[in-house]
C-alpha cells in the first residue's frame, strides 16, 4: 500500500523555486508565485512509490489543453488522477506537458499545500519594456524574504495536528508580507471566503481547460463582493500564467 502521508510531504526548502508573477509600478517589488519542478515531483513518486510503481502518459484536447495522467500502483489495483494545462508562453509544449503532469500531480497531493502559499511581496531588480517594469532577478534582501516566506509556510505545514487542514493562503491578511503601497493590487479579508469566490476560483482552471473561461468569468464575476475582488483578479493572473495563456 503506498504511505500516502509521504507522498503528500513537504518538499525540502532547497527544492522550491520562485517565479515572478506581478511587478510593482515603481519596479522595485515583484509577488512571487512559489512552485516546485517536474523532477521533484518525479523524484517523490520514485522514493514513495518505486521507480516501478507509477506511470504517467498524455493527450490533448481539440482545443489544445495537454492533459497528463499519473497512475499508481496501490497494491491491489492501479489509481490514476488526471489534470490538464495549456502551453507556457516560455517553453512551448515542453512547458505544457510540464504543468499538466505538475496539476496531476497535485491531485494526489503532491505539492498541494503550495496553493495554500501568501501572497507573497520581495525586493527585486527591474527593466523597462514598452513603458513597463519587467521582473529582472531577486535582491539579496529579496531572497530573504522568500526564504523566511517559505520557512513560515513549512513550518505550519508540519507543525499542524494531522488531520487539520492549514489554512493560510490569501485567508488570513494579518499574517502575509503586505505589497507595496503602489502596487495596484490588495490583499483578501482576513475572514472565510464567500462561496462565489471560491466557486469561481476552483472552477476557473476546468473552465480554461474546456475554453470557457470568459464565460465562466462573466457569470460569477459579477456577484463578487467589491472587496475580494483584488484577490481573485490575482488568482486570474496566476492561473493564466500557469496555462500559458
Amino acid at each position: 500500500m503506498v504511505d500516502l502521508a509521504a507522498l503528500q510531504a513537504t518538499f525540502a526548502p532547497d527544492e522550491h523555486s520562485w517565479r515572478a508573477q506581478q511587478v510593482s509600478r515603481d519596479g522595485r517589488r515583484a509577488m512571487a508565485l512559489c512552485y516546485i519542478t517536474a523532477r521533484a515531483v518525479q523524484n517523490r513518486l520514485d522514493d514513495v512509490c518505486g521507480p516501478a510503481g507509477w506511470e504517467s502518459s498524455f493527450s490533448e484536447t481539440a482545443a489544445g489543453r495537454v492533459i497528463a495522467t499519473i497512475a499508481i500502483d496501490m497494491g491491489t489495483r492501479w489509481v490514476s488522477k488526471s489534470d490538464g494545462a495549456g502551453a507556457t508562453a516560455m517553453e512551448g509544449e515542453k512547458g505544457g506537458l510540464s504543468g499538466a503532469f505538475k496539476r496531476a500531480a497535485v491531485m494526489w497531493g503532491i505539492g498541494r499545500y503550495l496553493y495554500e502559499f501568501p501572497a507573497v511581496w520581495a525586493e527585486c531588480e527591474s527593466y523597462e519594456r514598452n513603458g513597463k517594469h519587467v521582473w529582472k532577478c531577486w535582491t539579496g534582501a529579496g531572497i530573504g524574504e522568500l526564504e523566511r516566506a517559505l520557512r513560515n509556510l513549512l513550518d505550519r505545514m508540519n507543525n499542524q495536528p494531522t488531520g487539520e487542514p492549514v489554512r493560510v493562503a490569501g485567508r488570513r491578511a494579518q499574517e502575509l508580507l503586505p505589497p507595496p503601497n503602489n502596487a495596484g493590487i490588495g490583499l483578501a479579508p482576513a475572514f472565510r471566503q464567500p462561496l462565489v469566490v471560491k466557486e469561481l476560483i476552483d472552477g476557473l482552471p476546468k473552465a480554461m481547460l474546456d475554453g470557457r473561461a470568459e464565460q465562466f468569468w462573466t457569470k460569477h464575476w459579477r456577484d463578487v463582493p467589491e472587496m475580494w475582488r483584488p484577490f481573485v483578479m490575482a488568482e486570474r493572473d496566476r492561473l493564466k500564467h500557469e496555462a500559458g495563456l
